[in-house]
């Protein structure tokens, strides 16, 4: 480096820096910042790829006091002798000019001074000048240019008369020889003097003149890095080195040939739009982007069906994401459920199982198979992963209302109490609770599977079967029994809230189980319970006329299964089904005695004269089913009274039992 001027080998500032003694500058630091210099002649800059050096030219002059008069100080000629040297003036890149109004310019060159030649310049005034320079081209008039030859290692500007008959407008002629395109015609460069005049205007170091140099073939080696080739210049008589494709640099040193990053200079290394650009060693290569491909990354799919594909990426995307978000919101949901039904409180109870929402599906193969349906939801059948069978209770209308006096009671209420009372509480004639789910709205349950149907349809819908009345008494007493546990066991009185034959589930041995505890709620301080939901078929009619539960409302509507064990009819019977059997059993007692027209013919005209303590039985079971529909609540017994009276119905004293004990 000299001053701002880089030196790049086979330059050098001394001979032990460059290649040869005549690649070897000077750096005359008596000027700030220091300046390069080739023997006397300035460099302004070196190319090492193109091999050319750009150094600066003087402007030759003259000027006249008359038309034959030449003033000695205004008259100078420039001359460039690079015989001997590698140096040439690099032929095409520079051009030789003359400018003035009265002024022929000629210039020599080669060694053997074989080259001569020269333009001339004219104009008749500066206004013939100024009209032709408005082009800024130099057409004859006020300048002249001509391209330097070929091999010119030697020039001399000069002049080929000493007269100006147009002295008085343009006093001064210039010659030069300066890179191509350097030069701009202006009318002030005809006209001016002293100070003024256009060689003291842009001074010595202003006109570039282009080298071009080359390596003499007598000593080869000069391309040294790799990546790197010569090239033959000078008809064989000297050769250059370039770095190879792809690389840029240096040829003239060790490892001065580096790759291009082709990608970083996309208006020299083009790719085709759609295509991305990665660089290699030594080259470049434009990947298609995805959807296209060819040498122009052409699209794959026409415009349109690209659009439609888009458009259908998006969608899916957007199905996804939507899928995604309610997928985690409904697994907010279902945590917040679970929370609010006591599931954390639940998860920690023994011998509490909590399924998912997920294991239920699976268990009923997506509630495939409907097995019942009642007051509080549908039933469906289930087969758990340790291969048990069960029966999963839905609730019928999530979020729906029980209104009564006012006060709202939701279905998930009511589950909630079965959970909560069959968890605590154990009797063989109840239906088990095996578990329950907490991530729906109102819970799941799921109940042990019992097998045989229900007692209304042991009842009334298998008519065809004969039901002995020691099956009947076993069912009565069961059913009893769990009723009176329900109103008696645990911390509170619960009350069952909808009893009738269909919720008496009966196993394969016809062992009664009490089931759909849905309307259970605790009793209040009233002793009541508000907004039991139950079928209005076995509601107690007290109840529909105050809306108070209790009990003894349980007793009634066992008063009324118990009507259904001995007579064999539906609660409403007859061909239109209007006729009530509680009523009109009632009135039979009344106007018979007892109802004995109305008992299930099945038993009491089996025929045998002993079949008379049948008859007493039924007696005093229709007699305890007459008590338990009083319509005075305190008139009725409870259900512990009940159980007594039935197993003193099923022990009454007969010298022979047989007819108790038909089959």
């Amino acid at each position: 480096m000299c001053g701002g001027v880089t030196i790049h080998y086979p330059f050098g500032l001394s001979e032990a820096c460059s290649w040869d003694k005549s690649f070897t500058l000077s750096c005359n630091d008596n000027f700030s910042p220091p300046r390069p210099y080739l023997g006397n002649i300035e460099v302004m800059d070196i190319t090492v790829e193109t091999g050319e050096m750009r150094v600066y030219s003087a402007v030759a002059h003259r000027c006249f006091n008359s038309s034959k008069t030449v003033s000695v100080v205004s008259k100078s000629r420039t001359t460039f002798n690079f015989a001997g040297t590698p140096f040439l003036v690099k032929p095409g890149r520079n051009e030789f000019t003359g400018i003035g109004c009265y002024n022929l310019a000629l210039l020599r060159g080669k060694e053997d001074r074989s080259y001569f030649s020269g333009c001339l310049t004219t104009c008749t005034s500066l206004d013939e000048a100024a009209s032709a320079g408005n082009s800024n081209g130099c057409t004859g008039l006020g300048c002249c240019q001509i391209l330097t030859p070929s091999d010119l290692n030697v020039i001399d500007v000069d002049w080929s008369t000493h007269k100006n008959s147009a002295w008085t407008y343009s006093p001064c002629g210039y010659a030069l020889v300066a890179e191509k395109g350097w030069y701009k015609f202006s009318l002030n460069d005809l006209n001016g003097t002293g100070e003024m005049a256009y060689n003291v205007r842009v001074g010595d170091r202003s006109a570039p003149l282009v080298l071009d140099w080359a390596i003499n073939v007598s000593r080869d080696g000069a391309c040294v890095s790799s990546n790197s080739y010569s090239v033959t210049v000078r008809d064989g008589q000297g050769y250059l080195c370039n770095c190879s494709e792809g690389y840029q640099g240096n040829p003239y040193v060790k490892d001065g040939c580096k790759n291009i990053n082709e990608c970083l200079r996309p208006e020299l290394y083009p790719c085709p739009s759609g295509s991305n650009c990665k660089d290699r060693e030594g080259s470049y290569m434009c990947r298609c982007k995805f959807g296209r491909r060819g040498k122009d990354c052409r699209p794959i799919f026409p415009a349109p069906a690209a659009a439609v594909l888009a458009t259908t990426v998006a969608s899916l995307f957007l199905a996804l994401l939507l899928w995604s978000i309610y997928k985690d919101r409904k697994r907010q949901i279902r945590t917040a459920f679970f929370d609010r039904n006591g599931g954390k409180i639940l998860k920690g109870a023994a011998g509490i199982n909590i399924f998912t929402e997920q294991q239920l599906k699976k268990f009923t193969n997506h509630y495939d198979t409907l097995i019942g349906r009642g007051a509080f939801g549908m039933v469906f059948m289930g087969t758990t992963d340790e291969k048990q069978r069960v029966a999963v209770k839905r609730s019928i209308v999530e979020g729906k209302e029980l209104r009564g006096r006012g006060k709202n009671l939701q279905h998930g209420e009511d589950i909630v109490n079965e959970i909560t009372f069959q968890f605590r509480n154990c009797h063989p004639n109840l239906v088990r609770l095996v578990g329950c789910c907490l991530e729906t709205n109102i819970p799941v349950l799921v109940f042990e599977f019992i097998s045989n149907g229900n007692l209304y349809n042991l009842l009334h819908v298998s008519t065809h079967k004969v039901v002995p009345l020691r099956t009947r008494l076993k069912i009565a007493i069961g059913s009893a029994e769990a009723l009176a546990y329900i109103h008696s066991h645990g911390d509170h009185d619960c009350v069952h809230g909808d009893v009738k034959s269909a919720n008496i589930l009966l196993d394969d041995n016809l062992m009664p189980k009490v089931s759909d505890f849905g309307s259970s709620k605790l009793l209040s301080m009233d002793n009541y319970a508000m907004a039991v939901a139950a079928d209005m078929s076995y509601v107690d009619p007290v109840y529909m006329k105050t809306e108070r539960f209790v009990k003894k409302s349980d007793v009634y509507s066992f008063g009324m299964v118990l009507l259904e064990l001995i007579t064999r009819k539906t609660v409403k019977y007859g061909r239109s089904r209007i006729n009530s059997l509680p009523m009109d059993f009632v009135r039979c007692c009344k106007e018979k005695g007892s109802g004995r027209e109305m008992y299930d013919t099945a038993i009491s005209s089996h025929g045998d004269p002993q079949c008379h303590h049948c008859i007493d039985c039924l007696d005093k079971i229709g007699a305890l089913a007459v008590r338990c529909l009083k319509e005075d609540v305190d008139d009725r017994p409870t259900m512990a009274e009940v159980v007594h009276e039935l197993k003193l119905a099923a022990e009454a004293g007969s010298p022979n039992p047989w007819c108790l004990y038909l089959t």
